[in-house]
């Protein structure tokens, strides 16, 4: 089968890859749309409709953390939005909801300090926030709602499970169905995950 690019390609403007060859030029035809970072009806905002606009932003500790909030305050900044940083921490079943988790409590500080950090290097103030419940996927998505959120983003460490295939967090599965938003993943890197595991092994 013989596949056109470029002039007189059946694909229009798109370009054709086959089998992951790249032809060794690239179109550049017209302008191309910059697309909606975050999803808020400004029509609907100079009618005075109430519509959703922040961002909310789980912090994980991890080597993500960095990319989960430089996103967030990329997308908050062009529509003069909100960040909302927050951390979850789960309690154990066989302890009350509000037990005192001193240690869990100070991992979890010291994480949103320094996604605060980055965030104040770009030049924007987020709110940070611990969330202690049984389930942090539903913190989560309940926080959304709480701050009026259009859009939520959620770090998701490479891991594969016993069966090979991708290993997505609870966090991230109840986020998915269950969140009246838009919900994006950042999806970590083999490498970050093989470091954070060298590191939980060396505490």
């Amino acid at each position: 089968m013989r596949f056109l690019d470029r002039v007189g390609s059946p694909f229009g403007n798109a370009l054709k890859i086959v089998d992951g060859q790249h032809p060794g030029t690239s179109l550049t035809h017209g302008k191309t749309p910059k697309p909606e970072l975050l999803p808020i009806d400004e029509s609907e905002e100079a009618r005075g409709v109430h519509c959703k606009r922040n961002v909310v932003a789980a912090i994980s500790g991890t080597e993500l953390d960095i990319e989960v909030v430089t996103l967030a305050c990329t997308v908050a900044k062009k529509k003069n939005s909100s960040v909302y940083l927050v951390y979850g921490i789960e309690v154990p079943r066989k302890l009350p909801i509000d037990a005192e988790m001193p240690e869990a409590t100070n991992t979890a500080s010291a994480a949103l300090e320094r996604a605060a950090l980055i965030a104040e290097q770009m030049k924007m103030h987020a709110e940070t926030e611990i969330v202690q419940s049984r389930n942090f996927g539903q913190s989560l998505v309940d926080e959304a709602k709480t701050h009026d959120s259009a859009l939520v983003i959620v770090g998701l460490p490479y891991r594969l499970g016993l069966g090979g295939h991708f290993d997505l967090s609870e966090v991230a599965d109840y986020a998915l169905k269950s969140a009246p938003c838009r919900v994006w993943l950042v999806r970590g890197t083999p490498e970050e995950s093989e470091r954070q595991e060298s590191a939980n092994t060396t505490r």
